[in-house]
Order: structure tokens, then sequence, then C-alpha cells
């Protein structure tokens, strides 16, 4: 009997931890100033936590829900980590490995089960994306540009065109064009956000004095662009929107033998669509 009460306490203690794991539903949300999890909030702007809980927080398995995706997995300490399956609204699945939030060993798959990507050790392989974009701004100081980009992972280079014509003067027009070469990183997988930084190395530009039909020109043009984009992708083709800020000087402006002594600065900005393609 005694043989019998001490394996029966045995057996208690070691699946008590068990037993007493605490469960129920939580939200990622911002209360009275402090940001993180709790019990009460919005199912529809909040992230939603329904299964395992330690100290305030998701921790062992259990269901993350957001507008654009579902995770069904492990967690600890609030985020994604260990085996689990996220599973967005278009049909695409990421399975396998989590750490700290981020796929590790792991595969994409689009909507009808084909491998689309897989990550190694943090890792993923092959990640290109080429984009092509289109800037415009119209009215009587209008402008247009088109660039083409390649992504490799997060990392961007790319080659930007820029025209612009402005008959806001009653007295001149202006006609300038410029050339850049842009650098940028990518945050995001589905959901993209870009921040990039033109360098302007080429361009001329022209100033018609409408009263002469004088003409100042120059080949001399210096910059800078800054420029944001936000994209969405859907089945390996992403759209983009986003805009693209020119800070422009253009120097020795020259009419016959004369050369203007005050450098002509312009800064533009355009609103830039496109799309792109990863493979």
């Amino acid at each position: 009997m005694r043989h019998i009460i001490i394996l029966l306490l045995y057996f208690f203690f070691l699946t008590f931890p068990l037993l007493a794991q605490e469960t129920g539903v939580l939200y990622l949300t911002k209360v009275n100033g402090k940001f993180g999890w709790f019990e009460n909030s919005n199912d529809i702007k909040d992230w939603k936590y329904e299964g395992e809980i330690k100290n305030g927080k998701p921790n062992g398995t259990g269901v993350l829900e957001y507008t654009l995706a579902t995770y069904s997995g492990e967690v600890k300490n609030g985020i994604q980590h260990g085996q689990g399956t996220y599973t967005y609204k278009s049909g695409r699945k990421i399975v396998g490995e989590f750490r700290k939030n981020k796929p590790w060993n792991a595969k994409k798959y689009d909507k009808n089960g084909k491998i689309e990507a897989e990550w190694i050790k943090g890792a993923k392989p092959n990640k290109f994306r080429v984009r092509a974009l289109l800037g415009i701004l119209s009215g009587e100081t209008s402008s247009s540009s088109a660039s083409v980009s390649v992504i490799w992972k997060e990392y961007g280079l790319g080659f930007n065109q820029m025209s612009f014509k402005s008959t806001a003067s009653p007295n001149s027009v202006y006609e300038m064009e410029n050339t850049t070469l842009d650098l940028s990183y990518t945050f995001g997988d589905e959901w993209t956000a870009t921040a990039g930084l033109g360098y302007v190395f080429g361009g001329k530009g022209e100033i018609t004095i409408n009263s002469s039909n004088q003409k100042y020109e120059t080949e001399s043009v210096s910059g800078y662009a800054l420029f944001g984009l936000f994209g969405i992708e859907w089945e390996s083709i992403e759209g983009l929107i986003g805009t693209r800020y020119y800070s422009l000087k253009y120097s020795d402006l020259t009419s016959q033998n004369y050369t203007a002594a005050v450098p002509l600065n312009l800064t533009v900005t355009e609103l830039v669509l496109g799309f792109g393609y990863r493979f």
C-alpha cells in the first residue's frame, strides 16, 4: 500500500506543471501608455492570442491572429519561437521552425502548395526582386521619372531618369533632366516598406527667356533624391506606391559667352507607382 501511495505522489508531482499550465486569451495592445499583452481589447485592430500563458505573456503553444495572417504553434515570452505555421489570408503558408518571430528553418508555400522560398538557419537563399517604377508631378510645374532596380535580400541597386518642366514663370521656361544611382533597403516579406537614397551623377538643363528667346544651358548637375515605398505581394507580383523627393542644383548656366552667376536650385516631390517581381 505504501508503494502505491508513493507512486501516486510521484505521478502527481510529475504531471503537476502540465495540469497547472495557465491558458487564456490575450491581446497585444496599448493601455494607459503601456504596450504589451492585456486581457481586453479589440479583435479587429490588435493581435489576439489564445493558448498557454506564463507570467502574463503567451508561452507554450497557441494561436496568434491578426488581420493579415494566423500563426499556430509554439511561442515564447510573447513571440513566435519554435515549431509553427503562418497562414496568410491569400492562402500562402510558412511552415517550420521560428526563432524570435522570424523563420529559421522553414519553407514558404503558395496557395497551391508549391514551394516559393526556404529559410536555412535564418537565411533566405535566392531572394531576388526586380522593380519598375514611374513617378509623376502634374501641373504648370511637371515632372516624370522612370526607374529600374534589382533587390537582393533587403539591399537594392537601381537607376532613375527624371525630366522636369516648368512654365509657371511668365518670362521663362525651365526644362531639366537628371540621372541618379539609387540605393535602397527593404523591410518585410508579403507587405514591404522600402527606404532609399539616390545620388545624382548626370543630367542637363535649359532655361529659355521668352522675351528674347535667349537660352541658358548646362550639363553641370548635382544633388540627391530620397524615396519611400510601400508594397504588397501577390503570387510573386508586387504592387508599389510611394513618394520621391529631389534636391537638385544646376550650375554654370551659360548663354553664348555669358555664364549665370547664380545656380538654379530645384526641389521636386513626385508620386511614385510601380510593380515588382520576386524569384
